[in-house]
């Protein structure tokens, strides 16, 4: 039985790979395209676009882990039942739960993966990405081996001593220059958050015009600025939202609601990357009653078809759902669960059905 056990499960890995180097490569042939826009400017060179695009692929491929996981059961149990494996293993008495028992061995084994990769591995992979991107490009430039970000926009240069949960900058100085190049004025903060593409809310503020003599500085609980960056620099400095690991995730949601900011957005994409576990399940354990379900031989490219389909209109629901959510400010667990729960009960029916 053993013996079963590791060739279903190798099956399932053989059909898993063709599928993640066809969906990394173009994945990734995408996320490349969208880095070399930017070749040119600074120093940002064709192998930097790609450096970062390997930086970045695989927390991109993770969020599509549950469609891999589907396209790669529909080849590897496929293959199997064009060959009249599975009728073999039916009629030596292997009930649909049986064989579907070693691809959901290997499922829970990815997720334990994707914990420890979303919660150590990809967000420092982000934070690199960044870091790269942020050293690169001209006016911008990180301080040896300290976290100091220096960048300049317009008549602005900005120091950041660091960024807390990937999103929130911390000891930051804002200089304003005159017209005649010199310093006019000077933003101290203990922090920031980022409320949108234009507005930051600034922390513990001392705020001096040095363009007036024996100017005292002014200090301000909270600050609302303009936001010092344009979308380019801005990009290199914040993370991702939804490449931070759930912790910090959790860390961010709590600054937010603390300070009476709107964390609604993030509270979804916390729970929808909790979510992650049980769509792969889901998806893994859905290819098992097509596989058995289907005597005849059916080609490859037909399965192929079938599982990216059904994982086009998964994913397209779980987008339009998450607008839904942060749109009309839903209940972020009930609309993020909603999606991979309705799949997975949806699959343990139909092998429930082909058990009979």
């Amino acid at each position: 039985m053993r013996r079963i056990d590791r060739y279903l499960a190798g099956e399932f890995l053989r059909g898993m790979l063709p599928v993640l180097l066809l969906l990394g490569g173009l994945l990734g042939f995408l996320a490349l395209a969208e880095e070399l826009e930017d070749v040119g400017k600074g120093q940002f060179t064709t192998v930097t676009a790609i450096r970062v695009m390997l930086l970045t692929l695989p927390r991109i491929l993770i969020d599509i882990l549950p469609i891999i996981a589907l396209l790669a059961a529909l080849i590897g149990l496929g293959r199997m039942a064009n060959h009249r494996e599975i009728v073999a293993l039916r009629a030596a008495g292997l009930s649909s739960w049986r064989i579907a028992a070693p691809l959901l061995l290997i499922a829970l084994a990815l997720v334990v993966a994707v914990f420890a990769a979303r919660t150590w591995v990809i967000p420092d992979w982000e934070r690199s990405a960044l870091q790269l991107r942020a050293t690169v490009l001209a006016e911008t430039r990180i301080e040896g081996e300290s976290t100091d970000y220096w960048t300049r926009s317009g008549e602005r240069i900005l120091r950041v001593g660091d960024v807390r949960y990937g999103r929130i900058p911390i000891d930051l100085e804002i200089y304003t220059l005159g017209p005649d190049r010199r310093v006019r004025s000077v933003i101290r903060a203990a922090r920031a958050d980022v409320i949108d593409d234009r507005r930051w809310l600034l922390h513990d503020v001392s705020l001096r015009e040095l363009d007036r003599v024996l100017s005292a500085p002014i200090r301000h609980d909270r600050l609302e600025l303009a936001n010092p960056l344009d979308s380019e620099r801005l990009a290199s400095l914040i993370q991702p939202a939804e490449s931070l690991a759930p912790r910090e995730l959790i860390g961010y949601i709590a600054s937010l609601e603390a300070n009476g900011l709107n964390s609604h957005r993030y509270r979804f994409l916390l729970w929808q990357a909790l979510s992650l576990p049980v769509a792969l399940l889901a998806m893994t354990l859905l290819a098992v009653p097509f596989v058995l379900g289907s005597p005849r031989t059916v080609p490859v490219a037909q399965r192929v078809a079938l599982g990216g389909g059904i994982g086009l209109l998964f994913y397209l629901l779980e987008q339009v759902i998450g607008h839904l959510a942060v749109l009309y400010r839903l209940d972020p667990l009930l609309l993020a669960m909603t999606p991979d729960a309705t799949i997975l009960l949806i699959a343990l029916w139909a092998i429930g059905r082909r058990s009979r």
